[in-house]
């Protein structure tokens, strides 16, 4: 697959980097106290005056970049460390989008930043063209990375696999248009956390509200939008937004491995156009997610080879539509296994296939389409009616109950999380699936489209 294939050529290019003298203000600071930084584009250098400013911050400084181009031709690499009290702060010039990139001749060669052993670090606004990689933390924890944009890159889009990173918040980015290389098989993912054997690890990290899409692959490695590796646990991945994923090769939305000391929990996220929209193996709280039109599956819930353990895992109160398969089971070893509270809704196809399913708990899914392994027994599985009938308009990705639908008041109180999709609460009698109707005919909070999720 060539680039055109991705779409890039639908996507605003600057090629020649703005040529203005670099300004720094000192804005105090002289009897120790945190400074303020103030820069604007420079030319293209080994050596960018950029990385020499913010490798110099100290506790409670603060780096304003301005508009326009930051382009170097080396290794982009910021070490700095900040405080509980004083993070320091590396930041867009307000109403305005610097984009760091490097020229077109070495976006092979280095990944477009590396942020290295960084604590108590706020990056925000700032946007990210090229490189192999994005951006790739290594090492490093209590950092914020938020409302920036990573696009274009011959690989993945953000990286987290080359240590140990803890307490992180990734907030509000926008990443798409990844694995561009032409010269052999790439990988794309949106955001690669962890490493495959669980020896670098990601734990207590919050990865929320992204808009992730048109990730290209062509290797094993996957263009997966979220995928948190073996070991890597506490994390919450929640209200992101992720659609084609299938570009080349076809990979999950989100995939979490388990395998750690705790849990991950995935919710109210939206994903379509995806191989499978959600893949899990272990140690996770699936909940509260919408998932349609995938190529393989809305949910997979299957070992892995990478996870030893099928375990301790609760897949409750999502809304999977139109799938060649809606939910796939593998679980003849598994322990502590959930699977209930779901409309899955996969008409002329299957919405289960499943095998081990007595090794799990099993009640209130509401099933349109063919069962594999399962009965519609009246009690683990029940006849959900027609898609038309109990989603106001699905035709238009509207997965809200409609008035009288069979999904309202007939979930599993032991089950329902405490709040839906939208985060509104949720009250018995509980409604199966993403959403809590509360008799109202019309989805009050936002919208499914193309973009970040709105959550007031």
């Amino acid at each position: 697959m060539n680039q055109t294939d991705t779409n890039i050529g639908k996507l605003p290019i600057q090629t020649t980097p703005v040529v203005v003298c670099l300004l720094c203000f000192l804005l105090c600071g002289s009897d120790g106290s945190a400074v303020t930084h103030e820069i604007y584009p420079a030319t293209v250098d080994a050596q960018e005056e950029f990385e020499d400013i913010a490798n110099s911050l100290k506790p409670g400084d603060e780096l304003i970049l301005h508009g326009g181009v930051y382009s170097q031709n080396a290794r982009r690499s910021v070490s700095v460390q900040g405080t509980a009290d004083k993070p320091v702060v590396i930041r867009a010039a307000k109403g305005q989008e610097p984009l760091l990139t490097r020229p077109a001749d070495n976006a092979y060669r280095f990944n477009n930043i590396e942020f290295v052993d960084c604590a108590h670090l706020i990056i925000r606004g700032l946007r990210f063209r090229g490189g192999s990689s994005g951006v790739r933390f290594i090492r490093g924890h209590h950092v914020t990375f938020e409302q920036c944009e990573i696009s274009q890159t011959t690989n993945n889009a953000l990286t987290m696999n080359s240590g140990d990173c803890d307490a992180f918040i990734i907030r509000r980015n926008h990443i798409h248009h990844t694995g561009l290389s032409t010269r052999g098989r790439t990988e794309g993912e949106g955001m690669y956390i962890g490493v495959h054997d669980g020896s670098r690890i990601t734990t207590n990290t919050l990865v929320e509200g992204n808009y992730i899409h048109h990730l290209r692959g062509t290797s094993s490695g996957g263009n997966d939008g979220i995928e948190i590796k073996f070991g890597s646990y506490g994390n919450i991945v929640r209200d992101n937004v992720i659609h084609d994923t299938n570009i080349g090769s076809r990979y999950p939305g989100i995939f979490v491995y388990g395998g750690g000391k705790g849990i991950n929990i995935v919710e109210g996220n939206v994903v379509w156009n995806a191989g499978e929209g959600i893949q899990v193996v272990s140690d996770a709280i699936i909940r509260n997610n919408i998932i349609f039109n995938c190529a393989m599956t809305g949910i997979t819930a299957a070992p892995h080879a990478a996870v030893p353990h099928v375990r301790n895992t609760r897949i409750v109160n999502n809304t999977i539509v139109s799938h060649p398969k809606g939910v796939l089971i593998r679980w003849n070893k598994a322990q502590d296994m959930v699977l209930s509270n779901n409309a899955i809704y996969c008409p002329g196809s299957t919405a289960l296939d499943a095998s081990g399913i007595d090794n799990g708990s099993c009640s209130a899914n509401y099933i349109e389409g063919r069962l594999t392994g399962a009965t519609i027994d009246g009690s683990g599985f029940h006849g959900g009616a027609t898609v038309s009938a109990v989603f106001s308009d699905p035709a238009k990705n509207d997965y809200w109950p409609r008035p009288g639908s069979v999904l309202i008041g007939h979930a599993n109180p032991a089950f329902a999380p405490e709040k839906d999709f939208n985060h509104a609460a949720r009250k018995a009698p509980f409604d199966v699936g993403a959403y809590e109707s509360e008799a109202s005919a019309r989805n009050p909070g936002w919208q499914i489209r193309a973009g970040l999720k709105d959550i007031h």
